[in-house]
């Protein structure tokens, strides 16, 4: 059962970093109230210098990455400020419907496990990878201008609107900002990877679900006595389904959005710095950026092509052995199994048209923004 019991563990560990504990206590609660005020200040600070440099179209796409991917951060954020108890409830509801598999159930169930604890680490540190070269390049820099202007000058990883060359000033912006980078990878890496878990837990359900449709003998006497459990199964199964995706409604809808925008700034930057030693750190967020794109849209399509299967296994049943009234009822289970299960935000859902969608239309940005260019 440590399958079981070990459920989302992963991704929780790296979240204490941001004050995220099941049991609640006061430094973890402060601990998360300066997070998520880090990233507000943060995405503040990063919206004024925009402003302030609204006539400069290099610098704001080099502040517009950066900004986004705070956004992004404080979306998933929300639920761990303001829905806490509802996730580790619906965590608690995922491993309470575990515990009622069967052993070779389980083992699908335990193979999922290891491999999204493994995906949480190659995630997390190619998210690492990506923040520790921003704070490189930031010293790497600030080393070079030095030597070149015959005095001390600092650069902070992250533009910001204030002058930051003051000594202490530079210590509290440069840790500000670091910490800030840890924060919104955490988040983002926890969140996305433990959405990727519960969705295959959910793909998983639907798949037992199907085979133990077919497997009911409809001409035995024992048939309704087993359809009721299955059917109780599909019940539980849905308001799962139901809880999760009104839980990371906010979420998808924001990463979405913002996604193409970001992977078109991105994009313009990669052929703008094309001969540069920035093009690496740029591939990287990019990769990063798709590869959160990719866990929402493909997990979106494998839930809503599974609970449809459901319909379609039912069907393949002896359905038409059974008696009149358990027929009506099996009418009543291809009704509601025909009725998908969408993962959406607001307008948009997380399916893989959705993802074509956002990665052709950045092609498309990225040669508007070139030809804006050549026009200034």
């Amino acid at each position: 059962m440590s399958c079981v019991e070990d459920f989302l563990d992963a991704q929780m560990w790296y979240l204490r970093y941001c004050g995220v504990f099941r049991e609640k206590s006061a430094l973890g609660g402060i601990r998360l109230s300066v997070c998520l005020g880090v990233l507000v200040v943060f995405m503040v600070l990063q919206s004024i210098y925009i402003f302030q440099h609204v006539h400069h179209f290099a610098m704001i796409c080099d502040a517009i990455p950066t900004l986004v991917v705070c956004m992004v951060a404080i979306s998933k954020f929300y639920i761990f400020v303001f829905h806490p108890a509802a996730l580790f409830a619906l965590i608690d509801s995922f491993k309470a419907l575990q515990r009622r598999a069967s052993r070779e159930d389980l083992l699908l169930f335990r193979r999922s496990g290891a491999f999204h604890a493994k995906l949480t680490k190659i995630y997390m540190t190619s998210a690492l990878i990506v923040g520790w070269f921003y704070i490189l390049s930031a010293i790497v820099s600030g080393i070079s201008r030095s030597l070149a202007e015959g005095r001390v000058h600092f650069v902070a990883p992250m533009a910001f609107p204030h002058n930051y060359q003051h000594p202490l000033m530079f210590a509290l912006t440069f840790l500000f900002n670091c910490d800030s980078i840890h924060m919104s990878i955490f988040i983002s890496g926890s969140v996305d990877t433990c959405f990727s878990e519960l969705a295959t837990s959910v793909t998983i359900h639907f798949q037992l679900i199907q085979r133990q449709f077919q497997a009911v003998d409809f001409a035995a006497r024992t048939a309704e006595d087993e359809l009721e459990v299955v059917v109780a199964y599909h019940k539980d199964v849905l308001q799962l389904c139901l809880a999760m995706t009104n839980l990371f409604q906010y979420t998808v809808f924001y990463l979405l959005l913002l996604d193409s925008v970001l992977l078109c700034v991105i994009g313009y930057q990669f052929v703008i710095f094309m001969n540069t030693p920035r093009v690496l750190m740029l591939a990287s967020m990019a990769f990063v950026m798709v590869l959160q794109a990719v866990i929402y849209c493909y997990h979106g399509s494998m839930m809503y092509d599974e609970s449809l299967k459901v319909a379609d296994a039912i069907y393949q049943s002896n359905w038409y052995e059974a008696p009149p009234a358990v027929q009506k009822r099996l009418r009543l289970c291809i009704m509601r199994a025909q009725k998908p299960i969408v993962t959406k935000g607001g307008f948009i859902k997380a399916t893989l048209p959705t993802l074509k969608k956002i990665l052709n239309s950045t092609g498309s940005y990225i040669t508007m923004l070139l030809s804006l260019e050549t026009e200034q």
